[in-house]
């Protein structure tokens, strides 16, 4: 199917929400670590793997839910994904009193995510967009929108009326994403995606980028994981380390979208681009490993600042070159993306356990450096 919308700016609005209201989840269990961790009475090391299924789902499913949007059309995927979250999180909020609940939940909110993630990069590139690369960057920056939401969410919603409230919170922001995208992407029958379309970069290329992908992915989720906990290690409160993630992701939205007003007239390789913020952001991982309030502050708007640009420039290199199999040839690349965050918290919790935080920041920070050396050998491939 082909999908049109009466007005490409609204296209990439529905597409913010849409990513927005599906990642939310992950991040959102991440951040409540103390109140839930508290409450099912698991440590860092354990609660990670729950962290760890959303993304288990989402890695899981990606290749196939992305040849699925090349057959179904993005509107149809997209609405089905925002359907299965908010249902997900109101289990979590109304229902779930285990460990167990806790992760069956989280694997079927992954699985949506990576639905909606592979579907909304076919809908862009249908959508033949004169600024490719500023639809892309503005759509990127609902990942670190989610984070934001849900660092916000400890003092306003968590600390006040309890965790639970929280995901009842996502599961509104998922209506609303689900009756922007019903209003706004239509479907028009068409062959030409209904037998999907092979990527035309090579598999070589792609896998090289998923392999960069999980190294990075792998730090973002430890960023995403643990800066609250780490914050609160350091000495800040937890309301403060809350408002200290959103101030974090405030950032890294702020950087996409500034990079994503040049992108499409940006002389240098994407990859290239964000391998070298990318070392930026891994001076600012090594930094928070510093047990100081201050310098935790100032670390967390480093790391995420660079650490969380890459995906800007890596899904625009991928679609421009792409465009006909958009959701198929970042399917694989987003498996790439999951594995590195499905290892991320619970291994970098593990590393807290074994040696505390300031050793798992400086493992981190080494990580993020080889994930950049990839991006940077492939680069002009794309």
């Amino acid at each position: 199917m082909n999908e049109l919308t009466r007005d490409p700016r609204v296209l990439v609005a529905a597409s913010v929400l849409a990513t927005v209201a599906t990642v939310f989840p992950g991040f959102l269990a991440g951040a409540l670590f103390v109140q839930v961790g508290a409450e099912l009475g698991v440590s860092e090391g354990t609660y990670g793997w729950a962290l760890g299924s959303f993304f288990l789902g989402a890695g899981a499913g990606s290749i196939a839910l992305g040849r699925l949007a090349q057959r179904i059309g993005a509107r149809s995927q997209i609405s089905f994904a925002l359907v299965g979250t908010i249902v997900a999180q109101l289990t979590l909020a109304m229902i779930a009193r285990s460990f167990t609940a806790l992760i069956v939940c989280l694997v079927f909110a992954g699985l949506m995510n990576a639905a909606t993630q592979t579907a909304v990069n076919l809908a862009l590139s249908q959508a033949r967009l004169p600024r490719l690369g500023l639809a892309i960057s503005v759509k990127q920056s609902g990942m670190p929108a989610a984070a934001l939401l849900s660092g916000v969410a400890i003092p306003i919603v968590a600390l006040t009326v309890g965790w639970r409230w929280a995901f009842v919170m996502g599961a509104f922001i998922g209506l609303v994403a689900l009756l922007a995208v019903r209003l706004v992407v239509q479907s028009v029958d068409s062959e030409d995606h209904r037998d999907g379309h092979r990527p035309r970069s090579s598999r070589r290329a792609l896998v090289v980028v998923a392999s960069a992908g999980a190294f990075l992915a792998f730090c973002a989720g430890a960023l995403n994981a643990w800066t609250v906990a780490s914050g609160v290690d350091a000495g800040l409160g937890e309301g403060t380390a809350g408002v200290m993630l959103a101030g974090g992701a405030a950032a890294g939205i702020a950087i996409r979208l500034g990079s994503g007003t040049r992108l499409d007239a940006m002389r240098m390789r994407p990859l290239q681009v964000g391998g070298y913020m990318v070392l930026i952001g891994a001076l600012g991982m090594a930094l928070l490993g510093v047990r100081s309030p201050g310098i935790h502050v100032v670390a967390t708007l480093v790391a995420f600042g660079g650490g969380w640009i890459w995906p800007v420039f890596t899904n625009f290199g991928i679609v421009r070159a792409n465009q006909a199999a958009a959701s198929a040839a970042t399917g694989i690349t987003q498996t790439g993306v999951y594995v590195g965050v499905l290892l991320g918290p619970p291994a970098t919790g593990w590393l807290i356990e074994a040696f505390g935080y300031p050793a798992m920041w400086l493992v981190v920070a080494f990580l993020a450096v080889i994930g950049s050396v990839l991006a940077l050998s492939i680069a002009n491939e794309f």
